[in-house]
């Protein structure tokens, strides 16, 4: 399930995903995540910025989520002041977050 939190102006949403196979005690787990404005249609074009991490594991849901949203906060502070579009179009940045 998709969850949230806010940072600067910005939701960070990220979700939780198996690694492989069905969930068991040792299940390893990886995130998909997205950031943008506060009341952004995140799924038009300039509104979001998606981000994911597939290769590192983690070993709970919960600590994939944290990681995802730690890197979240990470890419939003990156970001300029005037950021990604706004949802009543706003400038949008040219720069874009270095991923990791």
């Amino acid at each position: 399930m998709w969850d949230r939190i806010e940072h600067n102006g910005y939701e960070v949403w990220v979700l939780p995903v198996l690694a492989y196979g069905p969930p068991a005690p040792d299940t390893l787990w990886h995130y998909t995540a997205y950031f943008c404005r506060h009341g952004a249609d995140a799924h038009l074009a300039g509104q979001s910025t998606r981000y994911q991490e597939m290769v590192s594991t983690f070993r709970s849901e919960d600590e994939a989520r944290d990681a995802g949203y730690a890197e979240g906060r990470r890419l939003v502070d990156l970001l300029p002041a005037n950021g990604l579009r706004g949802p009543h179009g706003s400038r949008a940045s040219s720069a874009t977050p270095t991923p990791r």
